[in-house]
């Protein structure tokens, strides 16, 4: 699946495995879109967007800019 360019996309979590870079805490999350389950692919969370980390069966609506994740929401 690729990801946006720019925008939101609301993707549902499958697992997530925290680790760091350089003393970051990241989380790669393995992803789907919600109107696509079986599309799934892998992206990387850093820990400052969202708190407490995702977890498996979460959704989230996720910021993309040039590709990266710039935004992490809970449903309101």
């Amino acid at each position: 699946m690729p990801f946006p360019l720019f925008g939101p996309l609301t993707v549902l979590i499958h697992t997530v495995r925290p680790y760091s870079i350089h003393g970051d805490l990241y989380f790669e999350c393995l992803v789907s879109p919600t109107d696509n389950p079986a599309d799934r692919s892998a992206l990387r969370l850093p820990n400052h967007l969202i708190n407490p980390e995702p977890r498996p069966g979460e959704t989230l609506t996720l910021t993309f800019l040039m590709g990266q994740v710039t935004g992490a929401k809970r449903p309101a």
